[in-house]
């Protein structure tokens, strides 16, 4: 795993792998985390990214926004006093922007963050699949609701763009085509039965 980017803190690495080792967590974990990590090793993060990545996460109760809100305020309450107040907002509208991942066009730092979060989808097919069943083990529906939620999720991030640096539009393709393989097996007819 790429190195904690404040050695002085190492600290609050120890915390943080505490909290991604959380027993409940079967996709957002520490494989979830060194895969962010070695994108951002791709995409050239600096220390904000690299700790927006670390914290994004921090806080899981499959919650959508309100585990992005909740890791935010942890970074912010962890890296008080580490880094100036500036640098803080910095890494928590970057946790933030792992919502929606929908960066603003100029916005080079967030389209790192996003991109390293959804690096996962643009993988060989072999790990997609894998991270499929985490994200399934994770969320404990019924074979009905599953599919009603993971169809709509696919759709809905099928109706844009996935990546927003070069590198990640070098992977669009391959993300894409995972995304439409699982479609295809998330019939609507399964949904209604």
């Amino acid at each position: 795993m790429a190195a904690w980017p404040l050695p002085e803190r190492a600290d609050l690495a120890d915390h943080l792998l505490h909290r991604w080792r959380e027993p409940h967590r079967s996709y957002h974990g520490v494989q979830h985390l060194a895969e962010c990590l070695a994108a951002a090793d791709e995409l050239a993060a600096g220390v904000e990214e690299r700790l927006a990545l670390w914290f994004h996460d921090a806080v899981h109760t499959n919650t959508r926004g309100s585990d992005e809100a909740a890791s935010a305020t942890l970074a912010g309450h962890l890296l008080a006093g580490v880094l100036s107040p500036p640098r803080i907002d910095a890494v928590t509208r970057l946790v933030l922007l792992t919502t929606e991942h929908r960066p603003l066009p100029d916005d080079r730092i967030g389209a790192i963050v996003c991109d390293a979060d959804l690096w996962v989808l643009g993988a060989v097919p072999q790990r997609y699949r894998q991270s499929v069943r985490q994200v399934r083990d994770e969320f404990g529906l019924s074979d009905r609701r599953w599919t009603q939620v993971r169809r709509a999720q696919l759709l809905q991030r099928l109706s844009r763009p996935i990546y927003h640096t070069p590198q990640g539009r070098a992977r669009e393709a391959r993300a894409r085509a995972n995304l439409q393989a699982e479609l295809v097996g998330l019939t609507p007819e399964d949904a209604e039965r």
